[in-house]
């Protein structure tokens, strides 16, 4: 019996499909940038949704969310990132690792860039149920951070995983911490819901372009593999 292949891909559309994807993100991301930049109707849209997500929830759903965006904090994805690439690399899986910490570095240290060039203020102090961080708000770094690493994780679950079952609840976990994380920071008055959306669709160009990247590397070194053992 031919033994299973970890990466089942063999001149596949992947790569491509991943590159179109990408683009389509960005230029979404491009357009939400530029609507809340220069229309005050979508401005004042974005803010009227902030708000009432804000007003949502009994009290120990803050305990929550400090809890979620704590998890989606600098110092933790850090923690989380640097711990993944170690695991995979004690694990021999070095094209794995090599996505996980530079997905994580470029997609962030591009988020971070975006900030500080598009600007946008923060939700006034008076909304926040933490303390307002000094950076500015869009894209989010939390819901970022968060998509980047939950979502290359469940990625790399449906590619190693060997059951359906722990494939699905992976993927079903991973979205729902990511989505958690990056609600908390409009829960807790410290980003509007547009900063969140736009973070996601950064977090989509950059995802896709480099799961992309990774089904191309491996499935090249599939095949060489296989026409090193034929000419043998």
């Amino acid at each position: 019996m031919r033994p299973r292949s970890a990466h089942p891909w063999s001149r596949d559309p992947v790569p491509g499909i991943a590159v179109i994807v990408a683009g389509v993100a960005l230029a979404a991301f491009l357009t939400l940038t530029a609507s809340i930049l220069f229309f005050p109707a979508f401005q004042g849209l974005d803010a009227r949704i902030t708000a009432a997500i804000r007003g949502v929830g009994p009290a120990p759903l803050e305990a929550l969310a400090r809890g979620l965006t704590f998890l989606g904090a600098p110092l933790t994805m850090t923690v989380l990132t640097v711990a993944g690439v170690a695991w995979l690399l004690a694990r021999r899986r070095s094209a794995e690792a090599v996505l996980l910490g530079v997905t994580m570095a470029a997609g962030t240290s591009a988020g971070s860039a975006l900030k500080a060039l598009i600007e946008r203020a923060r939700p006034g102090i008076e909304y926040a149920r933490i303390p307002v961080p000094e950076s500015y708000s869009f894209p989010s770094g939390h819901a970022l951070a968060a998509f980047l690493y939950f979502g290359i994780v469940a990625f790399l679950f449906f590619v190693l995983a060997r059951t359906p079952r722990v494939k699905l609840g992976a993927w079903a976990l991973c979205s729902l911490i990511a989505f958690g994380v990056a609600l908390s920071r409009v829960y807790l008055g410290v980003h509007y819901l547009g900063d969140i959306i736009a973070s996601w669709m950064l977090g989509s160009a950059f995802l896709t372009a480099f799961v992309g990247a990774y089904v191309w590397w491996v499935t090249r070194e599939a095949r060489e593999r296989r026409a090193t053992r034929a000419g043998a």
